[in-house]
């Protein structure tokens, strides 16, 4: 059996009710949604367009990181270990290395005098050994040497689940701010102000990819494991520790303040890969385990006639449909992430 080589891919699915976790613009006095045009295939075969309320990418990727941050003071505290984030990071401002005023300056200090790959390495290297947020989240740096990092996980837009896309709404709410001393003094107009906030109810589905066996490695010019193995093991329990806050106190979003909305993480499904990455089925429809769970025996199958051992290792959680026989069944998201925890932790040979 070749070296274990973790990948973690999960999906949800979660009702939420009146959000505004991701707002683009004001238009006068309303704020508006954020949007996105998705085409749904209709039962009598025909495609259509269909505006739909969304959360970006963006937002949910800025959560995570910061989940990062605050899952790695938990561990490194209770350890004694320094925590390994660059002063940006660790308040939330993720510029990442981008440019020479926010580059770390033991880094700015290993790469000089290098030049070409060498210097491109280096930077990396460096980065990756003294901001596990960087290791995680990736960076790229615009200025001499240009640097790319990708992320080790990836995460794309929260979409309305096509199978209830007909009962997404977006709603205007009115609010008021009043002021009445002021109006006491005269000043009517100002002591009264009218702002219109647009929410969002969907059913959304989530997917999410997590790199695994990238974390603590640099990428770019070549493949190196550049922390030892007791900090690359605490750096996976920081990304396993922030993917579980995401979902368990489903900690991201905007405008939460005063519209904190109602979520509920209707299904889960996960798949534990190794050595070649396998990607759970979008959440689309309530099926979608069923469906990760067939693919999954066919991805098996033909590896293994292309003399590759490949192990793919399921969990789910559902409060909407039975989990199918061949699925390890979580009775809840918090169950699930401790399964996978187990399972990640017991390849690399670490303790939970």
């Amino acid at each position: 059996m070749s070296e274990p080589r973790p990948f973690l891919s999960l999906a949800a699915r979660l009702l939420v009710n009146v959000e505004a976790l991701n707002m683009v613009e004001a238009i006068g006095n309303v704020t508006r949604h954020r949007r996105a045009t998705v085409i749904i295939h209709e039962p009598d075969g025909r495609y259509r367009k269909v505006e739909v309320p969304c959360v970006s990418g963006e937002s949910l990727a800025h959560a995570y990181q910061v989940a990062l941050v605050e899952a790695a003071k938990a561990i490194y505290a209770r350890e004694g270990v320094e925590v390994p984030v660059c002063e940006w990071c660790a308040r939330g401002e993720l510029f990442k290395s981008m440019d020479d005023a926010h580059t770390m300056p033991q880094v700015k200090g290993a790469v000089k005098g290098l030049k070409g790959a060498d210097q491109a390495h280096a930077f990396e290297r460096e980065v990756v050994k003294n901001c596990l947020v960087e290791d995680i989240g990736g960076f790229l740096r615009a200025e001499r040497p240009p640097v790319k990092r990708t992320s080790r996980f990836q995460v794309g837009y929260m979409l309305p689940a096509a199978d209830a896309i007909r009962l997404t709404a977006l709603d205007t709410q009115f609010h008021v701010r009043h002021a009445p001393t002021e109006a006491i003094r005269g000043e009517e107009r100002a002591a009264q102000m009218i702002y219109y906030v647009e929410t969002g109810s969907a059913v959304y589905g989530l997917c999410l990819n997590l790199d695994v066996d990238g974390v603590g490695k640099t990428s770019m010019v070549k493949v190196e494991q550049v922390v030892d193995d007791a900090e690359r093991l605490r750096r996976i329990r920081v990304s396993l520790a922030a993917l579980l806050a995401l979902l368990s106190t489903k900690a991201f979003g905007a405008k939460r303040s005063r519209f904190l909305p109602i979520v509920e993480v209707k299904s889960v499904v996960a798949a534990v890969s190794s050595p070649l990455p396998f990607t759970v089925e979008p959440p689309s429809y309530t099926s979608f385990i069923e469906t990760t769970k067939d693919k999954a025996e066919r991805f098996l199958a033909i590896m293994e006639r292309l003399g590759i051992e490949e192990e793919v290792s399921l969990y789910a959680f559902s409060a909407e449909t039975k989990v199918p026989e061949g699925v390890e069944e979580a009775s809840s998201v918090e169950e699930l992430l401790d399964k996978i925890t187990e399972k990640i932790m017991g390849m690399l040979g670490g303790q939970r």
